[in-house]
């Protein structure tokens, strides 16, 4: 039963039920995962003369079908993977978490099986779905090249673009594979709009893209991080566009035979050169560097990619800070007004960074920190039998099931 909207809750409060709202419901997707695994094996679907899973839950459940496939999916996978199906059942991963980890469990097979308990572990320890997602193509460009290359060539065949009358509006609709799309994406990218511009985000995205068309733009380019490592094959590294986008190596080389190469250098601690204090702005090649160590906003709860930031000084150039790698770090234009203008304070390092509220509580105190970007090691271990005893414990001692 619902109940009325109380009056006075505190903000912390809203947040906190939500979480937990929000960690029950995956324990319910779990529990029907579970018996959607059963009905299946058992045909109970056909006591009422359904053909299967999906046309009963479209019709007795009331699900469009392609749900209905996702929830058949999803049970289906789950049934071969105990450890993730654990985690789901306490709330200590999300159905979009499992989503991921089934689309490698696809691809790697008998590796997954042989991982599943660190990949369960780096889920519940990244909060963002599309980190997660990035961290699981390099583990699998390390373990199933083969079939991850064999998957982007499939999804490069399914390309389609259509244009159709719509009134007086051309509707546009169409599919490219990751590299296209990251070229097409980088042409398109768009900052905050200047001063006076009230065009809303997808007008402007319009307007340029009309723009490139008409040739009153340069050929755009895609900012990609690649280690020399990765790109002479000689061991493992970075290998992602500037916004977080995984690339495989073979497609950053065949992206390398036409393209622009800007080369940062770092020193052996990982700054590049102190551009000195007698400079406030930060210059190009110094803020190349910032954006290839954050990537985006570095606020706890943020996500905005680098190109919506501004360079921050953590401690203000006025008040004797200087304009280099460890003094400076991104913030969206909202976070930047926030620390600048509301009251908001940031303390520490780049990487270990603090963030406290105008009334002195810390960010993240009670959230899991943002992850940064890390590689698996993919030696094998031993596919573990339940109850084992590393894993379990850490899923079941989940307090809350999960933290918001």
């Amino acid at each position: 039963m619902l109940e009325a909207p109380r009056d006075g809750v505190a903000p912390e409060d809203l947040v906190e039920e939500l979480a937990a709202l929000f960690a029950g419901r995956d324990r319910l997707e779990a529990r029907i995962a579970e018996l959607l695994h059963q009905a299946g094996e058992t045909k109970a679907f056909g006591r009422d003369g359904y053909s299967s899973l999906t046309a009963m839950l479209k019709h007795r459940m009331s699900l469009h079908p392609g749900e209905a496939q996702r929830y058949v999916v999803r049970a289906n996978g789950l049934a071969g993977t105990p450890l993730a199906a654990l985690a789901y059942a306490r709330g200590a991963i999300t159905g979009a978490q499992v989503d991921v980890l089934l689309e490698a469990k696809f691809l790697a097979g008998d590796a997954f099986h042989e991982a599943e308990g660190r990949l369960v572990t780096l889920a519940m320890d990244t909060p963002l779905v599309r980190d997660l997602k990035k961290h699981l193509e390099y583990w699998l460009e390390q373990v199933a090249a083969v079939d991850l290359g064999a998957e982007r060539n499939l999804m490069r065949d399914l390309r389609s673009l259509t244009l159709r009358r719509d009134g007086e509006m051309i509707r546009i609709n169409g599919w490219v594979d990751i590299e296209a799309g990251e070229r097409l994406r980088a042409g398109l990218e768009l900052g905050p709009p200047a001063e006076g511009d009230t065009r809303s985000t997808p007008a402007r995205r319009a307007d340029l893209l009309l723009d490139i068309m008409n040739g009153a733009s340069d050929r755009p380019d895609i900012t990609v991080h690649v280690s020399a490592e990765a790109l002479g094959r000689r061991g493992t590294g970075i290998s992602e566009t500037s916004n977080g986008t995984f690339l495989t190596v073979d497609e950053i080389r065949r992206l390398a035979c036409d393209a622009n190469l800007t080369r940062v250098i770092f020193d052996p601690e990982s700054r590049p050169l102190d551009v000195g204090r007698t400079k406030r702005l930060v210059t190009g090649p110094l803020r190349t560097a910032i954006w290839a160590r954050d990537l985006r906003c570095v606020f706890t709860t943020c996500d905005r990619d680098a190109n919506w930031c501004d360079v921050h000084h953590l401690v203000y150039w006025a008040d004797g800070g200087g304009t280099n790698i460890d003094n400076l770090v991104l913030l969206c234009r909202t976070h930047h007004v926030l620390v600048h203008e509301a009251g908001w304070t940031i303390t520490g390092q780049p990487g270990e960074l603090r963030f406290y509220r105008p009334d002195g509580t810390e960010l993240g105190a009670e959230s899991p920190p943002r992850p940064a970007t890390r590689r698996l090691p993919v030696t094998p271990e031993p596919r573990p039998s339940l109850p084992p005893g590393g894993l379990l414990p850490m899923i079941r001692s989940v307090p809350r099931l999960r933290a918001p």
